[in-house]
């Protein structure tokens, strides 16, 4: 596969990872008002350590269109890295609400 090739496929990879976990967030966003006022705080302080990694995955992303061939694989690594930080993060949303 050529080079120019790997990188469009990288790309297009994170970013439907990316969507993904933004789509989640949302939907997770939507639910606050399903939390019990005792555990809103808790979930609040969740969502807005999301919000922050959101930011810096949409940062990451960016860096993509720019990025050297050494580089692409680096940024491929932190998307899967920061899905997984998302998963756990969900997951302790999950855990509030239910």
């Amino acid at each position: 596969m050529k080079t120019q090739d790997k990188k469009v496929e990288i790309r297009e990879e994170a970013k439907q990872k990316i969507d993904e976990i933004f789509d989640t967030l949302d939907k997770w966003k939507a639910k606050k008002n399903d939390v019990k006022e005792e555990s809103k705080m808790e979930y609040e302080k969740n969502i807005l350590e999301l919000e922050v990694k959101k930011a810096g995955l949409k940062s990451r992303f960016r860096e993509i269109e720019n990025a050297s061939d050494k580089k692409w694989e680096e940024i491929n690594e932190a998307v899967e890295e920061s899905s997984d930080h998302f998963k756990q993060g969900f997951s302790k949303l999950k855990s509030i609400v239910s």
